[in-house]
């Protein structure tokens, strides 16, 4: 199977679009090859620079001990990381990947394991205007609301 090298950004507001973009991605890659999304938080893309996997993915499809990674960007550029078995991640090397391609929190990386310890990644961009950024505030404060509301019923239930 041939993997697609272009370069996804999308103009997006809040996380739905950007999941469901990411969703397309790996659905038009097929289940040939491991993969996972991950959204950028603060701890990806500034001061700590981690790129934490979940440990099921790692006890999987990685290797058992540390190791490099290379990540492989849709321009055919490689990345050699380092991949910590106990902390389930990947440190030196993730913080010049992530400033080379001025990740922000929000963004969507999509990782394809091509080969044991290579992954293709795939950047879903978020991209804020007003409007959206507007429309994005309210989706989040509407599922803030919901969740909220059904915590109100389990903590009055449980009184």
């Amino acid at each position: 199977m041939e993997l697609q090298d272009s370069f996804q950004v999308i103009s997006g507001f809040g996380r739905y679009p950007l999941m469901e973009e990411a969703k397309k991605i790996l659905a038009d890659l097929g289940s040939e090859f491991p993969s996972l999304t991950r959204t950028m938080t603060r701890s990806n893309v500034s001061k700590g620079f981690w790129m934490f996997f979940p440990k099921s993915f790692c006890k999987l499809h990685l290797p058992a001990n540390d190791a490099t990674i290379v990540l492989e960007d849709e321009a055919g550029k490689e990345y050699e990381t380092n991949f910590l078995v106990d902390r389930s991640g990947l440190s030196a090397g993730w913080r010049r990947f992530s400033l080379d391609h001025e990740l922000k929190e929000d963004d969507v990386l999509v990782f394809v394991l091509v080969k044991p310890c290579k992954f293709k990644v795939y950047i879903v961009r978020v991209v804020y205007t007003p409007e959206r950024y507007a429309a994005g505030s309210l989706l989040d404060l509407k599922d803030s609301i919901k969740n909220s509301s059904s915590r109100g019923r389990r903590a009055r239930r449980t009184q």
